[in-house]
């Protein structure tokens, strides 16, 4: 019977670990907002992010219809800086996709000096920032359109850039079990010392009777 209860008390201390442990098991659930859109036909935009945000150049792709663009395909350089001296630049490559449509093709970065910390291979403008400060982000690349004024070139300008930032949060959905792995744990912890003390006892009365 005391070799039971210790059996039983081992088995639930082992479960309450094993609740317990799986209590603290974290999930990452992200949330993305638009930090700032740039009036139409600017080329920049900037917004304060803070330290670990996530941060996101975004505009519509551009007609490729609508551009000279010799190349099959159209390549534009983008750079993001901020206050401290940080400074990445991207390169995105834009093609004709089915339909006709403008799809991104590619993003490569071209040079990163104290700047964003970016996924490899990058899939997007964009990666984690390294302070709380104001970003500023930049397409450098200008494009002729074709309908040329008579007065000076016309320039195609990205619509609706703005600057979205993402963030990820911790959250436990099993740490409601955390009592119960606690109270297994001492339950079980209990019934094996419990067990363990009768023996002993048992065992020196044995001993003075003989």
């Amino acid at each position: 019977m005391r070799k039971a209860f210790v059996a039983l008390g081992i088995i639930l201390l082992f479960a309450g670990v094993i609740v317990t442990s799986a209590s603290a098991i974290p999930t990452e659930k992200s949330e993305r907002s638009t930090v700032a859109t740039a009036p139409r036909n600017e080329w920049e935009i900037s917004g304060r992010l803070d330290e670990g945000n996530k941060l996101s150049v975004e505009f519509n792709p551009p007609n490729l219809d609508e551009l000279l663009v010799p190349e099959p395909a159209l390549k534009l350089r983008v750079e993001v800086t901020n206050s401290h001296g940080g400074k990445t630049v991207f390169e995105m490559e834009f093609k004709r996709g089915f339909g006709g449509n403008t799809v991104l093709n590619n993003v490569t970065v071209v040079s990163k000096e104290d700047g964003l910390a970016v996924s490899n291979p990058p899939t997007e403008v964009g990666g984690i920032v390294p302070y709380t400060d104001d970003y500023l982000a930049n397409i450098t690349t200008r494009k002729t359109a074709r309908y040329i004024t008579p007065r000076e070139e016309e320039f195609w300008a990205p619509s609706n850039l703005r600057l979205v930032k993402e963030v990820v949060h911790k959250e436990y959905p099993y740490l409601f079990v955390l009592p119960i792995g606690i109270m297994l744990m001492v339950v079980g912890g209990s019934s094996s010392f419990w067990g363990v003390r009768s023996s002993k006892r048992k065992l020196q009365s044995r001993k003075k009777k003989r």
